[in-house]
Order: structure tokens, then sequence, then C-alpha cells
């Protein structure tokens, strides 16, 4: 097997054809996906942690086909990529990507027959932008535009101060297109438009050998014990690694199942919003409204200076980056937890900043507690002075 990926890899450095060693090594690798599907599907039986991690690990791969099909013109990846994410938009309640995004496909499937010219040029890689000759560096049009045209016809402070004056915007939009050719021209003079498409800036030696350096912390982050492995802990609770908050179980298994009831929602809207007319298409999308650990996080209101309320939630990334430090910094941890993980003491200030109010009449119901109080006060035989509290009278 081994054998067959380096025949692959060789045939890709080559610029060979590459078709007739993938066909190899799928062949060798059949009962290898096999073994592989099956231990994935005993995990996420046994454990919430693993089957949870595991879907986060399939959308972060679809995210990367995504950006693979851009950066390497792949129309056909393209669709396949779209097509997997869409479940995650209903189950996310992102209705207007939940609504469109089926008919996008579908419109794009017709493309062979309705307008072959332009499917042909999608197939052939053009559906993204190819700034330079390099491999792997195309963009999707949208950003291709904010990196040539509009960062080109840029002038200082842009259309701001002038977007109410009607006749200031005719003269700045008919002169945008003058304004990009001077600056291209200018970076074409000077080469440096050139140097900076060489090579796209994740693939340079410094970016990869950061990003190598961040897995390698993340990594020893589970190796040092200062965070828990998701896929070598067998529990059938839904734990947060970092804080160790565990989630409730239905809302552990709702989470757990939010992928399979996206998907069933999708179908049905496909099937009775555009397959047929049983419900219209404008119709609200009902939501799922998944549970996440967010509903662990405690949220109160509180009134701010101008009295305006503001729902304040408790900070998870203090302690977040307190575990980061401590395994970078070697500082002992249980010394660093024994004070606050806040930035102001909670005993005598709020979440926000704000000092804390206290009910005088608490304390003073407290302290008559353990008072003797005389219905009458007694006589002295000396001049005596009595102070009376009149607010508390009232």
């Amino acid at each position: 097997m081994i054998r067959k990926v380096e025949e692959c890899r060789r045939a890709i450095t080559a610029n060979a054809e590459v078709w007739p060693s993938v066909e190899k090594l799928q062949q060798e690798t059949t009962e290898l996906r096999s073994l592989y599907e099956d231990f994935i599907a005993e995990s996420r039986a046994k454990s919430k942690m693993f089957a949870f991690w595991e879907e986060y690990g399939h959308m972060v791969k679809l995210l990367l086909q995504f950006v693979k099909a851009e950066r390497t013109g792949n129309w056909e990846l393209h669709l396949l990529s779209v097509s997997a994410m869409v479940p995650c938009f209903f189950v996310m309640d992102r209705p207007n990507y939940a609504r469109w995004l089926p008919v996008y496909i579908m419109d794009m499937r017709r493309l062979a027959t309705k307008y072959p010219e332009v499917h042909l040029e999608f197939v052939n890689g053009n559906h993204a932008i190819s700034r330079s000759s390099k491999l792997f560096a195309q963009v999707w049009t949208d950003m291709a535009l904010e990196q040539s045209i509009n960062a080109d016809s840029k002038s200082r402070r842009g259309i701001i101060g002038i977007s109410q004056n009607p006749g200031a915007l005719d003269r700045w939009f008919p002169t945008s297109h003058e304004r990009a050719s001077v600056t291209t021209a200018l970076k074409d003079m000077f080469t440096q438009e050139r140097d900076r498409l060489d090579v796209h800036k994740e693939a340079a030696a410094k970016r990869v050998a950061r990003d190598e350096a961040d897995v390698q912390k993340l990594i020893s982050c589970f190796t040092s014990d200062l965070m828990g492995n998701p896929f070598t802990q067998e529990v059938e609770s839904l734990v947060n690694f970092t804080t160790g908050v565990v989630l409730p179980f239905d809302i552990a298994d709702g989470l757990v199942r939010s992928t399979k009831k996206g998907r069933e929602q999708m179908n049905t809207f496909i099937e009775k919003r555009l397959s047929s007319n049983q419900v219209s298409f404008w119709d609200p999308i009902p939501k799922l409204k998944v549970k996440t650990f967010e509903v662990t996080t405690r949220k109160v209101q509180v009134k701010t200076v101008n009295d305006k309320l503001v729902t304040v939630g408790a900070d998870k990334d203090l302690f977040g980056r307190l575990l980061i430090t401590a395994n970078v910094r070697q500082i002992n941890l249980k010394e660093a937890l024994c004070y606050e993980l806040s930035p102001i003491p909670y005993s005598l200030a709020h979440q926000h900043g704000s000092l804390r109010k206290t009910t005088k009449s608490t304390l003073a119901a407290l302290i008559e507690a353990n008072v003797n109080v005389c219905a009458r006060l007694q006589p002295f035989p000396r001049d005596t002075i009595h102070l009376i509290d009149g607010m508390a009278l009232v």
C-alpha cells in the first residue's frame, strides 16, 4: 500500500497521468476503508466525545475541501463541497443559505444542457481567478475583485463623506477605472505585484513553519495531560475538555445527532418546496434550535451608566489562554488557580467592572439578629444623646 501511495506521489510530482495509480490505490485500500468506517461507527456509539469531535473534524475537512476546489479550479469538487455543506446551514438555523444553496446547486447542475459554453469554462477551472502561474493559488471571484479592481481604485477615504452628495458620487465612480489602471501600471513598473503573487501567502515558508508550530503546540496540550484527548476518552457524557463542564445528556444527544436532523430537514425542504409545491418556497424554514455548550454559560442582564441593558456571559477565553500559557511557559497551574480567573475581584465588583452595591436593610437585619433591642429606651442617671436614623424609620 505504501508503494502505491509513493507511485501516486511520483506521478503528481512528474505531472504524469495520475488516475491509473489512484485506481490501483483505491483497490488496495478498499478493505482498509471498510475497517475504518466500522471503527468510526463503533466509537461513535460508545462515546459522545468521540462522536462530537469526529463530526467537528468532518466539518473542518469539508471546509478544506471547499478551499481546495477554489485553489485548484476544480468545478466538480466545488459542487460536491457546497452540497455537503447544506445540512450544516439547516442545523445552525441559517435560513438564507439553507433556502438558496439547493437552488444554486440545481442551477449549476443544469449548466451543461442550458449553457454548455459557460459549463465548459467552469470545468476548465475558470470559475475561480488565477492571478499568477503558481499552482494552488486561484481565489474566489469576489476576493479577486477586492484584491485587484477595488483595491487599485481606492482613493484616500474612498466615498466616506461624499455618500450623501450625488454630484460627488457621479464624479468619483466614473473615474475609478482610471485610478485602477494607473495603480496597476505602477505596480507592473516596479514589479511589486508580481513579487507578491509568486507564491500564495499560506504556502510561504514562514507561514508553513508557523502553522506546523501551532499544530505541535496543540498536540502538546493533549500529550502533557493539560487537556483530555477526546478520541481516547470512552465516556458517555460530552465534556468540555478545557473547562470540564459536562453537557446534560439530552442536550449532548441532540448536539451529536444535529447533523442527521439537518440532513432530514434538507431532504424535506427539497422534496416539498423544490421537487413539488406542497409548501411554498417562501414560507419560513422551521428552526432546529440546537443547543450547544453555550447553554452552560450563565448570562445576566446588567445596566450600564446610560441605563442600557447589556447581556453579560461568563468569559471562558481567559481559562483557555491560561492553559496554553501554562504549557508554553512551564507555569505551576495549581498555584495560578489559587487566584481568581478574572481581571477584577468579583467580591467587590461585577463582571463588567462596576462596583457592587449592597442592600443596607439586609445588613441591618443581620445586626439586629444578634442584638437585644429594647422596646423602650431605659432612663439613664446622666445626660444621654440618642442618634436616630431617619431613613431607617421611614
